[in-house]
């Protein structure tokens, strides 16, 4: 009897042995096949611009296809649920941002959970954004801007891409702060927003940079202020929400790639370290600074934790204002 234990005891630990060292064996491999990426927005939009030149430099390190999947929606809701239901093998990646943790408090109901269906990877860039209004609004200064909200409160109108957007959020925050009222006019869409803006309709906006400066070079914008931490050397001479006397206006919109949780952290830091070797080349940094992205480079634990600090901050402002966007 008892060497009948023993002999299935020993059979079992075998077992378990086998499958440890297959599952390292196959760890050890990574990638063998195409690896893909959800892009939780349309073609064309921000998000894909930003991951695919990205993207061709994880097939060369890789030495594997890395292929993007667009699944748009609203909130980037069901491209990244998506990727939380996929399989933890490293053969599918979430492009994730900054979006996900102000939905995360908007939307009830959600499917998944950011912070907990993830092992985040890394950071790729982050973006300031610009608060500009027409240039024949009136509006020279964002102090000018708040006076005259101030002695009409909500008789000025700005304009966004919809609610819970990095746009309505950072204006929210500007009302809080400054002790103002404002009205918000939602669109489906920035181009929209911005085409009603350059139209005379709605008088500011809040956009990335590379959405306004043309048009601040035509003339046609003005910039009041940034939400960088520090000023853009392409317009030396504006200011910062933080040197404004408003450093909680202080935000990047920020974009990063991650996996399904309990994806093996070997394949983990492989994929972190192909993306810190795709941010030294200088050709896909001047690509991701065209479209208004600054390179940044986080390891996973860093990552993850800004995932969790942002979805913390943009939780107490929606459930303080009671922004909902269901």
């Amino acid at each position: 009897m008892h060497s009948r234990i023993r002999r299935a005891a020993c059979l079992l630990a075998a077992g378990l042995l086998w499958t440890q060292m297959a599952a390292a064996a196959q760890t050890g491999d990574w990638p063998t096949q195409t690896i893909r990426i959800i892009v939780p927005s349309p073609p064309g939009g921000a998000y894909d611009a930003t991951i695919r030149p990205v993207a061709r430099s994880l097939s060369q390190t890789l030495q594997q296809p890395v292929v993007i999947e667009n699944k748009a929606s609203g909130g980037n809701i069901i491209g990244t649920q998506a990727g939380a239901r996929a399989a933890p093998d490293g053969y599918t990646l979430t492009m994730t941002g900054m979006v996900n943790t102000i939905s995360a408090g908007i939307y009830d109901n959600l499917t998944f959970d950011i912070n907990e269906d993830f092992t985040h990877i890394g950071s790729i860039g982050a973006g300031p954004q610009w608060l500009v209004v027409r240039a024949d609004a009136g509006i020279g200064s964002l102090q000018a801007l708040i006076e005259q909200a101030r002695q009409s409160p909500g008789k000025i109108n700005y304009a966004s891409s919809g609610v819970g957007s990095t746009a309505h959020l950072l204006m929210e925050s500007l009302q809080r702060t400054a002790g103002i009222s404002l009205t918000h006019v939602p669109y489906k869409g920035g181009a929209p927003a911005l085409q009603d803006v350059l139209g005379g309709v709605v008088p500011a906006i809040v956009v990335p940079p590379n959405t306004a400066i043309p048009y601040v070079k035509q003339g046609t914008l003005k910039v009041l202020a940034i939400s960088s931490a520090e000023r853009d050397p392409a317009l030396p001479d504006v200011p910062t929400f933080k040197e404004l006397n408003y450093p909680q206006l202080t935000v990047s919109a920020w974009v990063g790639l991650s996996a399904p949780k309990g994806t093996p952290i070997e394949i983990v830091n492989k994929i972190n370290a192909a993306i810190a070797t795709a941010m030294q080349d200088p050709e896909l940094k001047s690509q991701l600074i065209a479209l208004g992205m600054v390179p940044m480079t986080m390891s996973p634990a860093q990552y993850a934790e800004l995932v969790r600090s942002d979805t913390e901050r943009w939780g107490q402002l929606t459930h303080s204002l009671n922004i909902k966007a269901n």
